[in-house]
């Protein structure tokens, strides 16, 4: 798959490009910023250590370093966006290579067969891009199928309903780690 095939989809945005001009910005400070917003979000600093961590729709990589850098068992990352896919795979190649237990592939949230064969996770990270697959709620109840019992997935989203900024502000829906209670340590 080619990021122009992306481009001709007519719901899905190419974000692959603006990933691999920001993989130059990847520094050690932005993966501490990474790691601590896990950490916030999961509120836990040992959530994700020992756990597995599935980065679905994962764009530049940079929450699957993190994960990894945070002591995640296995990491998987996937993108439907072929750029996504090799942004990632360069920042894996940066900053974690000898990581054999972080994978990085083109997926579809919307295809089940492949969300299938994923299995189940203890984390399932899906920041923001659930509903650029212009079916919003259908990629929601995917990645949810995904989460192993006692995990959690961790997500925001904005609701394609309404009209205008402000009404899309109202109907940010936000899901996972503010209705489930922290990881036990």
């Amino acid at each position: 798959m080619t990021s122009s095939s992306v481009s001709n989809d007519p719901v899905r945005f190419a974000f692959g490009a603006n990933w691999s001009r920001f993989i130059e910005c990847v520094d050690e400070r932005r993966i501490k910023a990474a790691e601590e917003s896990l950490i916030e979000m999961t509120r836990n600093a040992d959530a994700i250590s020992g756990r597995t961590f599935l980065d679905a729709g994962s764009g530049s990589g940079l929450f699957s370093l993190a994960a990894s850098r945070l002591g995640a068992a296995r990491v998987h990352s996937f993108d439907y966006d072929a750029n996504s896919v090799a942004t990632t795979a360069e920042i894996k190649r940066r900053f974690m290579p000898a990581n054999a237990a972080w994978t990085v592939e083109r997926g579809d949230i919307l295809n089940r067969d492949y969300v299938t064969s994923l299995g189940k996770w203890d984390v399932v990270y899906s920041w923001g891009v659930l509903h650029h697959t212009g079916r919003m709620w259908e990629a929601i109840a995917n990645a949810c199928d995904l989460v192993a019992d006692g995990g959690r997935q961790i997500g925001r989203e904005r609701s394609l309903r309404g009209g205008g900024e402000d009404e899309d502000r109202r109907h940010r829906l936000k899901y996972a780690f503010h209705t489930q209670p922290p990881f036990d340590p």
